[in-house]
């Protein structure tokens, strides 16, 4: 069924029963984090084992994203949409139950499949549903799920850990999922376009082995050294399975993933962009819990409550950026973005201390969340509006996995800064040399901003058609 020929009730049907799912699946990427302390009481493990339940759950959605769009290419919307959901499902069931911690990894892996199909699906189905012009509109929409969720996850978890046990957070996702789950079956309609294509298995190896060993590799780093066997062979081993599913995407006559949309600079400029700013929201939503707990000694509550005005900042923000490059196109905003990216990293640097006051990290919290929303969206909707429909899918699984796997190396990179100057293990943090760490960190990340605010020069003026000047 074409988007055309549903009534705009059902279209905004589609589109809340879309946003909800890929919601709580941002949502449950986070969710569990405030509770380590809870899982590593109970199963007897320490801090590296726990940290799985977070690096399970992103290797999944990173070697499943290539593959979503032979996905939306081969099945059905509403069949995609019914396999998805009832993943993320399923794997919250196993999660709520889990009786040791390999089960729990288990149930992990499962809400990833289903998060990694669930998010390429949405941006895609948004794009389809939309005309070209209200897509920033659209995309903005999409923000609210992908940049507010990070954001709300631990002030959520934290309320419910100080009063339930750890499967709570399980127990409240549960039944969110039973409803969209009953929802996507009643109301689901398909959209996008079947057409006839092939899945190579050579490919999916490369980029699951690729993919996974990269960001094992580089989590390995950030635990062990760079000096680390396992580390250094995780690395060269992803890195060469990453070249040869290049090459091998190059040649075949129908790829897994289209990286032929990258010869437009349009996608060079926002793949680029995308990693940068995907990294900065990551980073500063991970340094500040730490700040707040590690350094200023305050509780797991109030490391989840200074997200919280960064998360009101990027649900107002979204909506607005997307109206606003409806209105001026990409590159005006995506530079006001990066300049308020750049104001607030480097504020973070200089103003951070051991006693600084909750509402000036909240205040500058906000101006980065402020600028990673004038950012995020608006970069991705200049890109995808370069490309035809048919190419919509692979352009939406490139952009996701610029994204997933390049903001997760940005991450760990950034955060190696704060152990690289001493502020110790978990065991023996010292207040005054993590506060030391946690401005390095930051330094680097303005740094970063810096980097995304001289690609957002390139891109042309007019914005909407994504187009990049030519050199």
């Amino acid at each position: 069924m074409a988007s055309t020929d549903l009534s705009r009730f059902h279209r905004r049907l589609l589109v809340a029963i879309t946003l909800s799912a890929s919601f709580l699946s941002v949502l449950t990427q986070f969710l569990l984090i405030t509770a380590f302390p809870k899982i590593m009481q109970e199963f007897s493990i320490d801090s590296t084992d726990v940290q799985w339940l977070t690096t399970s759950y992103m290797l999944t959605i990173a070697v499943l994203i290539p593959i979503t769009a032979y996905f939306i290419d081969t099945f059905k919307t509403r069949t995609l949409m019914m396999t998805a959901m009832l993943l993320f499902f399923t794997g919250t069931l196993i999660g709520l139950l889990a009786p040791t911690f390999p089960v729990l990894i288990v149930a992990r892996v499962i809400q990833g499949i289903g998060s990694g199909i669930m998010i390429p699906l949405m941006q895609t189905m948004l794009f389809l549903l939309y005309p070209k012009e209200k897509r920033g509109y659209a995309m903005g929409l999409a923000g609210l799920v992908i940049n507010v969720a990070p954001a709300v996850g631990p002030p959520i978890s934290g309320v419910l850990i100080d009063y339930f046990e750890w499967r709570a957070l399980f127990l409240l996702t549960l039944p969110i999922a039973a409803c969209i789950l009953l929802f996507v079956f009643l109301y689901m309609r398909n959209i996008t376009e079947q057409r006839e294509t092939q899945i190579d298995s050579l490919s999916i190896l490369l980029s699951t082995v690729g993919f996974g060993g990269m960001l094992y590799g580089f989590n390995k780093v950030e635990e062990a050294g760079i000096t680390d066997a396992v580390a250094m062979a995780s690395l060269i081993a992803g890195a060469v399975a990453l070249a040869l599913f290049v090459v091998r995407q190059l040649r075949l006559s129908t790829p897994i993933l289209e990286l032929r949309v990258l010869k437009k600079p349009t996608f060079v400029f926002v793949a680029l962009i995308s990693i940068i700013s995907f990294s900065l929201l990551i980073s500063t939503e991970t340094i500040l819990p730490m700040y707040v707990q590690n350094a200023q000694q305050f509780s797991a509550y109030y490391g989840g409550l200074i997200v919280m005005p960064g998360a009101l900042t990027l649900a107002a923000m979204s909506l607005f950026a997307g109206r606003l490059f409806d209105k001026y196109g990409a590159k005006r905003i995506a530079i006001m973005g990066f300049v308020l990216l750049c104001l607030s990293t480097i504020g973070f640097h200089f103003i951070l201390g051991l006693d600084t006051p909750f509402i000036i990290t909240m205040i500058l919290f906000m101006i980065a969340m402020g600028g990673v929303a004038l950012i995020n969206m608006p970069i991705m909707t200049a890109g995808i509006n370069a490309l035809p429909d048919h190419l919509i899918p692979h352009g939406t699984a490139v952009i996701n996995t610029a994204r997933q796997f390049g903001g997760s190396l940005g991450l760990t990179f950034i955060i190696s800064f704060i152990s690289s100057v001493g502020a110790g293990s978990a065991a023996t943090i010292q207040p005054a040399a993590y506060l030391t760490g946690v401005k390095t960190a930051f330094f680097v990340a303005f740094l970063f901003a810096v980097a995304g605010l001289i690609c957002s020069l390139f891109l042309e003026r007019s914005g909407q058609s994504g187009s990049v000047r030519s050199r």
